[in-house]
């Protein structure tokens, strides 16, 4: 590890273990102290191509199915939700865990006008 990625273990075991000259340190213990590493250490990231560690990569996955959630008006949820045919014909909204369900988006706009009273 140490001859493909030196900057990598220099800083990890800095960070981790506070080894600023690693070569100072018998072969066998930094050996020990390098496999014992987190996944996420910039050494192992380094080592198996990954440009992210998995925290990063797991919040980037919901950003991404987030963008997909609608807001704004009753119309254009109901635009998201059903246009296309293709989704399910129900959808349930959660608010103070309580629950309803819609049989389509007639049922929902009219839920909506008694919920904000327009």
């Amino acid at each position: 590890m140490m001859s493909n990625f030196p900057d990598e273990l220099t800083c990890d075991m800095a960070e981790t273990y506070g080894i600023f000259d690693i070569k100072r340190v018998p072969a066998s213990l930094a050996a020990t102290l390098a496999v014992g590493l987190r996944d996420d250490s910039r050494v192992k990231m380094a080592k198996s191509g990954i440009l992210v560690d998995n925290k990063t990569l797991l919040l980037s996955v919901i950003v991404d199915l987030l963008r997909g959630v609608p807001t704004g008006s009753p119309e254009s949820m109901t635009a998201c939700c059903y246009k296309g045919g293709n989704a399910a014909q129900s959808r349930s909204v959660s608010r103070n865990n309580e629950h309803e369900i819609f049989d389509g988006p007639e049922d929902f706009r009219a839920r909506w006008k008694e919920v904000t009273r327009n």
